[in-house]
């Protein structure tokens, strides 16, 4: 009987070790750190929700974020959370940040920005740009350099101040 009380009691507990274990993997190892075998170049332009077709190359001479996300992807409201306040701080000062939504319908995202909209363009890419730069897991963030070469890559959240050194180290 006691054994029994005991694997009953420890049920909640594994339990909670799994979803946190599952919650990990699908943010590609929130705790990773620049990786170095990411993308070496950002050279591609996707449309834009408004039409316009952009890419990292568009914003030369300025520090470019790329975030890649989707609408059912909790971490990557997170991610978003985290970029509002450091586009709110630097955006127009020589930093350009770029949402890029990972394999959903243009609908499907506008219905979402409705309730969320964010302050800079959000790129549609159906799934070609992220796949060849190897992005994995969403959230999914990419820094480009002022000269444009990638000079940080991580899949999963990033931190405030992984971010901003990061991005610092860019040169913004």
């Amino acid at each position: 009987m006691k054994t029994l009380s005991r694997v009953r009691r420890s049920r909640p507990s594994a339990l909670f070790a799994l979803a946190a274990a599952l919650l990990l993997l699908s943010c590609g190892g929130a705790g990773a750190g620049p990786e170095a075998s990411g993308p070496r170049s950002a050279d591609f332009r996707l449309k834009t929700l408004d039409g316009r077709t952009l890419g990292p190359k568009d914003f030369r001479g300025k520090v470019v974020v790329v975030d890649f996300w989707a609408t059912w992807c909790v971490p990557c409201h997170v991610q978003t959370g985290i970029l509002a306040p450091i586009h709110k701080e630097h955006g127009g000062k020589g930093l350009q940040i770029l949402a890029a939504n990972v394999g959903e319908e243009a609908a499907t995202v506008r219905k979402f920005l409705e309730k969320k909209p964010l302050p800079y363009p959000v790129l549609m890419d159906p799934g070609e740009v992220s796949a060849e730069l190897g992005v994995m897991a969403l959230p999914a963030v990419m820094i480009i350099d002022k000269k444009g070469q990638v000079s940080f890559f991580q899949q999963g959240l990033v931190d405030d101040s992984t971010l901003r050194r990061a991005i610092k180290q860019a040169g913004s």
